[in-house]
């Protein structure tokens, strides 16, 4: 499966800030971009929680277990509101200390970036990260907040055509 899809598919989203109540945009035919506004404790723990984890992501980069792959890194990117674009960075790899990856998700409101971009990775600004073990998705923190808020039925399709498990689920 191409990774922009599966990506897109397990949370292509963009946060400006954050509110329970999303508004989605549909961009072309991609699945739709979650903006949500306000404060949003599940969603601003989950980043916390991820943030604190990044050191698993790490390790299983640098393992190159073979079992491991897709692995992509969320960023925040500033925007003219001041409320920020998260993204998802794929094909990432980890060299001399530092995160690169492809910007996998179109922006919408952020100028720093755009689609097909190659970027260092900012360590400060990441808020999520997530990697496939033998099709279990590990991490996607702030995916798990979103997979919460929709049906069971979605949370189904979604997991049927990605063909990945969400461990601990």
């Amino acid at each position: 499966m191409h990774f922009k899809y599966s990506i897109c598919l397990l949370s292509c989203f963009a946060i400006l800030s954050c509110q329970k109540k999303d508004k989605i945009i549909k961009v072309d035919n991609e699945p739709g971009v979650h903006i949500l506004q306000g404060e949003d404790n599940e969603m601003n723990t989950a980043i916390e929680n991820a943030q604190n984890s990044l050191y698993q992501f790490r390790q299983a980069i640098e393992s190159h277990n073979p079992d491991y792959y897709n692995f992509a890194l969320k960023e925040k990117f500033t925007t003219p509101d001041s409320g920020g674009e998260h993204i998802w960075i794929s094909e990432v790899q980890y060299s001399d200390y530092k995160f690169y990856g492809i910007v996998d998700g179109e922006p919408i409101s952020t100028m720093e970036v755009k689609l097909g971009d190659t970027i260092e990775v900012n360590p400060q600004n990441i808020t999520d990260w997530m990697y496939i073990d033998k099709n279990i998705v590990k991490g996607a923190y702030t995916t798990r907040v979103l997979r919460k808020r929709i049906s069971k039925e979605e949370q189904k399709q979604m997991d049927r055509e990605s063909g990945f498990i969400f461990e601990n689920e």
